[in-house]
């Protein structure tokens, strides 16, 4: 039977695509949309406006997606500067750190702040202040 063979090997597609990555890209969407079609039954076809449609939402949760990307990324840049406190968990011990963001790292592709040297998931904070005011010195005023 064809249709097992198929259901086999979109079965083992599907847990590779998720082992990797949770999420299906738009090409993974792409590949499946274009399984369906040549699968299809030419006597009860698909509607190609169900297929539009789809297209158009994922790409509209797509574009979602990255605008939470950026909107972390600009509220982690905005942090810099100020006083947070970080939730941490190491052996089964919460820990509650306090420092000024030092800086922010972008590479692993989710914001992280710096904090004391150390790097923290952005998720891991709990509490933002505004950091404490330095007095500036102050010279007399001179007449």
């Amino acid at each position: 039977m064809a249709i097992d063979a198929v259901s086999a090997s979109a079965s083992t597609a599907s847990t590779t695509s998720t082992s990797k990555n949770s999420t299906l890209s738009m090409n993974d969407f792409l590949q499946l949309m274009v399984a369906q079609l040549k699968n299809q039954d030419m006597n009860n076809a698909a509607d190609t406006s169900q297929f539009s449609s789809q297209m158009a939402q994922y790409s509209m949760v797509q574009a979602l997606s990255d605008l939470s990307k950026q909107s972390t990324t600009s509220y982690s840049v905005g942090l810099i500067g100020k006083e947070v406190c970080l939730k941490t968990t190491e052996n089964g011990t919460t820990n509650y750190i306090t420092g000024t963001v030092q800086g922010v790292n972008l590479q692993s592709g989710d914001a992280q702040i710096v904090v004391g040297g150390v790097t923290y998931p952005a998720t891991s904070i709990v509490e933002v202040a505004q950091a404490a005011a330095t007095t500036p010195a102050t010279t007399p005023a001179t007449k």
